[in-house]
């Protein structure tokens, strides 16, 4: 970041008070009763990109295979990150690789190709209801995970996609990729499947739906969902309150797949991400979703680090990157 970016005039910087509210969760309304919590954030263009959908990271073991313990990757924009995999008897579909995903998500034409039969459900995002579907692919293997009998969700990544350059069959999220360690090495654009040593490192909780770190500024605790699909750091409006931050003259629209969202720009002029000072930092300002289950302030994308390695080890539950 420049030092343009960051010498915000001391008339700008703003104090809020009042308690922290407010995320982007909700509920799914399954017509078969059963619920999950859900939220959704598709922002490409370069400004944030994230699908943030509930599931559960306890996954069964993945069977050993003679399989390779590192597969090749395409990095896109910076930080998306596109691999091939094998689903259901398709070869070579081409996967975004996302730990802001619960659970992971394919395209509404592989769906089609495979004649697969859905489960329909009401899907409240935060700015609006949608209709959602979830089916059951047979398997999916990437590298030496396999996971047979998977339940996934429908999207449609025609735009997300033509924004990329690159066709979109499905995202793979934390109920595959919580199964093991791994590394993404952005040098030699690989995905490893174990941990590595890093220089830096900051502690991350696992929970049942998502991975989520504390970042500190200015005296005060964010917790915030670790998003390998965000290249920066987005926080909600409500969590703006007893922050320390200066106002940018940035602003503008992004797309999700519930439609347009609006987000403005504040600088933070400190953060740390565990005992590493990371600031000061760029950080898109959402809407808050009402939620009477205050769960995160907003979402981190490890892209802002700038790694040329990033290691998520589930054993220790260290975040590790070296830059």
């Amino acid at each position: 970041m420049s030092r343009d970016e960051v010498n915000v005039s001391r008339s700008s910087r703003r104090t809020e008070t009042g308690p922290v509210s407010g995320n982007c969760f909700a509920r799914i309304r399954k017509r078969s009763g059963h619920r999950r919590s859900a939220v959704a954030y598709v922002l490409l263009a370069g400004f944030l990109s994230a699908v943030c959908l509930a599931g559960d990271i306890t996954v069964p073991p993945t069977p050993k295979k003679a399989q390779a313990a590192e597969i090749p990757f395409s990095l896109l924009q910076g930080y998306m990150i596109v691999v091939e995999a094998r689903v259901a008897g398709l070869d070579r579909l081409n996967l975004l690789i996302d730990t802001g995903t619960n659970p992971s998500m394919i395209d509404k034409s592989i769906s089609d190709k495979l004649n697969l039969k859905g489960i329909q459900h009401g899907l409240s995002l935060f700015n609006k209801d949608l209709s959602s579907e979830t089916v059951m692919l047979r398997d999916l293997e990437l590298g030496p995970l396999h996971r047979v009998n998977l339940p996934v969700m429908l999207a449609d990544f025609s735009k997300i996609g033509k924004g990329l350059g690159v066709r979109v069959d499905g995202v793979v999220g934390l109920d595959v990729l919580g199964a093991t360690s791994f590394t993404i090495d952005y040098q030699r654009n690989r995905l490893l499947f174990h941990a590595s040593q890093q220089r830096h490192s900051a502690p991350f909780a696992a929970g049942p739906q998502f991975i989520s770190v504390n970042l500190k500024t200015g005296g005060k605790d964010l917790r915030m969902l670790l998003d390998t699909g965000t290249p920066h750091l987005i926080l909600f409006r409500d969590s703006l309150r007893n922050l320390d931050y200066n106002w940018s003259a940035a602003a503008g629209t992004g797309q999700n797949i519930s439609g347009t969202v609006a987000y403005e720009t504040i600088i933070l002029p400190r953060a740390k991400l565990g005992g590493e000072d990371v600031g000061p930092q760029r950080v898109s300002v959402v809407a808050s979703q009402k939620s009477r289950e205050p769960m995160y302030d907003g979402l981190i994308g490890v892209a802002f680090l700038h790694p040329k390695q990033l290691s998520f080890d589930f054993d220790r539950q260290i975040l590790g990157w070296s830059n």
